[in-house]
């Protein structure tokens, strides 16, 4: 369950969902606006797709020591790391 929110909370952030006067960096004022363009996601997509590979990789590696019900949480993981693998390979692809 913890797993879906934080996909979540990440999701928001990646896309922009929470405004741009509601977040704002240390040293700056709240009042600046939050430019988001598509190369600077290339970087967290990229992070993110390994997190994921690494995490279904090690939920598929310790499935048996862990019980069956793992091996859906390994096939939902899976699914999600193509989906984010695949969608950081369009945008390498697309803008550089």
């Amino acid at each position: 369950m913890s797993t879906i929110i934080a996909a979540g909370i990440l999701i928001r952030l990646v896309t922009g969902l929470i405004g741009p006067g509601q977040l704002a960096f240390a040293n700056e004022q709240s009042e600046h606006e939050l430019s988001l363009s598509l190369i600077s996601l290339i970087r967290p997509l990229g992070i993110c797709a390994l997190s994921s590979l690494l995490i279904t990789f090690l939920t598929g590696v310790f499935r048996r020591k862990l019980g069956r019900r793992f091996l859906g949480i390994h096939k939902v993981l899976a699914f999600i790391t193509v989906i984010v693998a695949l969608s950081h390979a369009v945008l390498v692809l697309l803008l550089f």
